[in-house]
């Protein structure tokens, strides 16, 4: 099964992952996302995609912890999914073969053993060392470490800087990519430091691409 393959089928299908998109109230306007109008949400998503890829987005993170089954499945209907591997939040337990990766907040309870789909990846979000090792300890396939650097999301939380992101990447044979304050022009300083990929909203939003190649 692929679930026990973590060493070669895992590893390959994480590293499709490197700028992942989020997706939550705070880069599409609200009261779109919240709106019963599902045709009007529909309409935004397929913009919102469009966006992000012309932005370099390989994956998207949709981040809408209390979202219900019928926007989620909206919103998985009309994204690019084909060029967007989707990732959800493990909470909302939803089962969808559109799916990559379950993602699980640094609080949450991990119960990776619960899905039914085994051919999907799981991630954690991470603020410190000690979660990642348990995140790595849990079989965690990769971890969102933040913040980074500052940002509009989270003004209250101070950025812990490249050094901090070098020492996580350092400490752990998974994957780890760096959010909080990622923008085009530092996102190329988390690579150079070890991290696998980036995350983020601003920089995939951009009404002007930049060269997500250079």
């Amino acid at each position: 099964m692929a679930w026990s393959l973590k060493g070669k089928l895992m590893t390959l299908k994480v590293k499709h992952f490197q700028k992942i998109a989020i997706f939550d109230t705070t880069s599409v306007v609200a009261e779109e996302l919240l709106s019963h109008d599902l045709s009007k949400l529909a309409k935004k998503v397929i913009e919102w995609g469009k966006i992000a890829t012309n932005n370099g987005a390989d994956s998207c993170y949709v981040r809408l912890y209390d979202a219900n089954k019928e926007t989620i499945d909206i919103i998985l209907e009309n994204l690019p999914y084909k060029e967007l591997p989707i990732i959800l939040p493990f909470s909302l337990n939803h089962e969808s073969s559109l799916v990559s990766a379950f993602h699980f907040r640094e609080n949450d309870k991990i119960k990776t053993h619960q899905t039914k789909n085994r051919n999907v990846l799981f991630g954690k979000s991470c603020h410190s060392l000690k979660s990642i090792k348990e995140a790595e300890q849990c079989g965690i396939d990769y971890v969102f470490f933040s913040p980074i650097f500052e940002t509009q999301t989270h003004p209250e939380a101070k950025g812990i800087g490249l050094s901090m992101l070098r020492k996580a990447c350092e400490s752990t044979q998974i994957k780890v990519f760096a959010l909080g304050g990622i923008n085009e022009n530092n996102y190329r300083q988390c690579l150079d430091v070890g991290a696998s990929g980036v995350a983020g909203i601003s920089m995939f939003t951009k009404s002007s691409p930049f060269n997500a190649n250079k």
